[in-house]
């Protein structure tokens, strides 16, 4: 086997970076890795560990159903709440633009970038009752449970000691683990509704910045990328869990931008946002190539199924189809470091291009996103911020939550929001929401799109 990634330990040959990082990682590792399984019997179907049982619980807040753990459920349930309608803010008048706003898995006509400036199971809850105040509205007051309860800490998964690598469980593939198909109701469902849609929320994001007084500076990605996030769950056919399909959202978001911007692999997309099933091919294919085939073992395969994907599942199904990416990860122990590493990585990766005007407070950029994970959930990463206090926050596009439909109104406007700062909450990732974790994982595209102005609409 040819091969540019030699193991120094053992001198096993890999085809990838990513591929002789995750062989150190399960074969070389130092103590306990969070990246594989503990060896035991194979969880049958319908079955978990107490101690498994106790770490994840579905989001109480009604129409979400999303299975989160627990130590993750207060920072949601906040982010639930920035979700909440806005007032109006002022507003000035349109930009001309045909087009614009939320969709729901639409693509323009002919497959370029449309700017908006020219045109999940149940698990018992702690067994303390408390009634919060009815006054308030529901995240209000699941905020004021949560001032009189504690959570048990997450443990860490057990490291695997020898190939072949284990079939993975419901703690890293999530509910639907051992799922053979997902139900047919669900299968009508994403054929015909897919996902929900903002196009133009980067230079939404832009006024906002610009207008908060808190921030220093920010950068951001290409305007060309799309928020995507899951169905909203209305009726009775939605009040089951859709599962975890954030992976795939975000593969979506990296698409988008791919088919926007023109970017290197926009023919392969054929001017579309490729949905669930079309990437879940992508993979099975990838595999079939050779690429990351450790997640056909560990998965048992995802074709048909709601099993979460990671990393190496999104960079297989980009390098299958010919798109250059490269894969890092941020480990360490100690509090704060990896995501000291993250920060750097992410800050360099803005500083490496060029924008139109470098010496501004918002520096546009024509980056693609990247593709962000941590345990349990992954983002995707549109820029940067660097706030007056010293504090730097990513800013993401969450699957798991919408953009306020007060803000999607004004896309392609120009606006004069009061409180920009509480705006920005949504799409704000800092210390206080990634020092639960110390491992992180990026995947970023690195071939660029042809080179042109970046229109702005913040003067």
């Amino acid at each position: 086997m040819s091969s540019e990634f030699a193991c120094p330990f053992c001198g096993s040959e890999q085809d990838t970076e990513y591929a002789i990082l995750l062989h150190l990682e399960t074969q070389h590792a130092e103590g306990k890795s969070p990246f594989v399984a503990d060896e035991g019997p194979m969880e049958s179907e319908g079955d978990m560990s107490a101690a498994e049982e106790d770490q994840f619980t579905e989001c109480p807040i009604d129409g979400c159903g999303e299975i989160i753990t627990l130590a993750e459920l207060e920072d949601h349930i906040e982010l639930h709440g920035a979700e909440q309608p806005e007032e109006q803010p002022e507003e000035h008048p349109r930009v001309p633009a045909p087009h614009h706003g939320r969709s729901r898995g639409t693509a323009s006509a002919n497959g370029g970038y449309q700017s908006p400036y020219s045109h999940g199971r149940n698990v018992p809850r702690t067994a303390r009752v408390y009634q919060p105040d009815e006054r308030l509205g529901p995240v209000e007051r699941w905020k004021q449970i949560f001032n009189m309860s504690t959570r048990r800490p997450l443990e860490p998964l057990g490291p695997v000691k020898e190939l072949p690598r284990k079939r993975l469980g419901k703690s890293e593939l999530g509910k639907y683990a051992h799922e053979d198909r997902m139900p047919n109701w669900l299968i009508s469902l994403l054929k015909t509704g897919g996902y929900e849609s903002s196009e133009g929320m980067i230079t939404v994001l832009e006024q906002l910045l610009q207008q908060n007084p808190e921030t220093q500076c920010a950068y951001l990605c290409h305007p060309a990328v799309h928020h995507i996030s899951k169905l909203r769950k209305e009726g009775k056919l939605l009040s089951y869990s859709l599962g975890g399909f954030c992976g795939y959202r975000n593969i979506q978001m990296l698409a988008s931008y791919i088919v926007g911007a023109s970017a290197t692999g926009a023919e392969v997309f054929r001017g579309k946002v490729p949905s669930i099933f079309r990437i879940q091919d992508y993979i099975e294919n990838a595999w079939d190539m050779g690429i990351n085939t450790q997640g056909r073992i560990e998965t048992g395969g995802v074709k048909g199924t709601r099993k979460y994907i990671g990393t190496p599942e999104a960079q297989a199904v980009f390098l299958s189809l010919n798109i250059p990416c490269e894969a890092q990860a941020f480990k360490n122990p100690d509090a704060g470091a990896a995501e000291a590493l993250l920060f750097n990585a992410v800050e360099r990766y803005f500083e490496s291009t060029q924008c139109s005007n470098p010496q501004a407070k918002v520096r546009c950029t024509s980056l693609a996103p990247i593709y962000f994970q941590h345990r349990g959930h992954s983002l995707t990463i549109v820029g940067l911020e660097k706030r007056r206090n010293g504090t730097s926050e990513l800013l993401v596009f969450d699957p798991m939550f919408h953009d306020p439909a007060g803000i999607t109104r004004y896309i392609g406007r120009r606006f004069q929001h009061k409180d920009p700062d509480k705006v920005l909450k949504l799409y704000r990732r800092g210390s206080k929401y990634l020092k639960k974790y110390h491992e992180f994982e990026v995947l970023r595209l690195t071939s660029r799109p042809a080179i042109r102005d970046i229109p702005a609409i913040v003067s």
